[in-house]
């Protein structure tokens, strides 16, 4: 998750939010309309990576080529 650059750029903009209110450039307020979008990009681009992974292990086990076991035959009842 620390790999990607989206990530990185949320916590660099959660950072500044915080130096921004805590200096008193912006309010509350503004730091939320900021804070918010920064700390959902972050967690939907983590969503994004594990449903694409998970994605491709379903493709490369539905694309594998391997026989069905075969069943046995029922005995026959007299």
């Amino acid at each position: 998750m620390l790999k990607s650059k989206t990530v990185w750029a949320s916590i660099t903009t959660l950072v500044a939010v915080a130096a921004s209110v805590a200096t008193g450039e912006a309010t509350i307020t503004e730091g939320l309309q900021i804070a918010v979008p920064a700390i959902l990009a972050m967690f939907l681009r983590h969503g994004i990576a594990k449903t694409q992974n998970a994605a491709e292990a379903a493709v490369e086990a539905a694309s594998s080529v391997t026989p069905a076991p075969k069943k046995k035959a029922a005995a026959s009842k007299a």
